[in-house]
């Protein structure tokens, strides 16, 4: 029921409740990405759109479900999703859903074919996507762009075409690494 919100000008990253600033939402979130000038939150089936412009305004009709904003994959009926991102610039959506992985294009909506990527996980917790790293802590400090959480571990991947040839996980890293805190002392 928190969202971690990154104050790159001041003193790094908050944790806020979901209601502080999308009171009209879910209380708790599945999934979340930002496409278009909207913010998707994906709690079970359903799909909240929040307008970014407008201080974060639900947008009319919504929420709706899952299956009639983004189509669905072949043969498959979503009851959760895991883990949603786009990447700067791009209007593919990658949903992550247990042990599979699909991209669609947004553009297309619930017209879109949803394409399956291989990949090396068999779940994950979230996922974010950035244009440049999030800062000299994190695992991203050599450019990586694609962090995957699954519990206390974070995974960076170049770009999407790194994570579908990957067939080994790489080398976990700690997400307090990604926040900028130290890693515990032993005594």
């Amino acid at each position: 029921n928190h969202y971690w919100r990154l104050d790159s000008s001041r003193d790094g990253w908050h944790s806020w409740l979901i209601e502080h600033l999308w009171p009209q939402g879910p209380s708790t979130v599945d999934a979340a990405f930002l496409w278009d000038n909207k913010l998707y939150l994906i709690q079970g089936t359903q799909v909240y759109i929040f307008l970014t412009r407008a201080g974060y305004t639900l947008v009319q009709d919504y929420p709706k479900k899952l299956e009639k904003e983004f189509g669905s994959p072949h043969g498959v009926s979503l009851h959760s999703v895991d883990a949603a991102f786009t990447c700067p610039g791009s209007s593919r959506l990658h949903i992550m859903a247990g042990q599979k992985l699909w991209w669609l294009d947004l553009n297309l909506g619930a017209q879109a074919t949803w394409t399956e990527l291989p990949w090396p996980h068999t779940k994950v917790d979230g996922a974010l996507c950035k244009e440049k790293s999030l800062g000299p802590h994190s695992c991203s400090a050599n450019g990586l762009g694609l962090y995957l959480v699954q519990g206390p571990n974070l995974y960076c991947y170049k770009d999407v075409e790194e994570l579908s040839k990957t067939k080994d996980l790489p080398q976990a890293q700690r997400m307090n690494s990604l926040l900028g805190c130290a890693p515990p002392q032993h005594s």
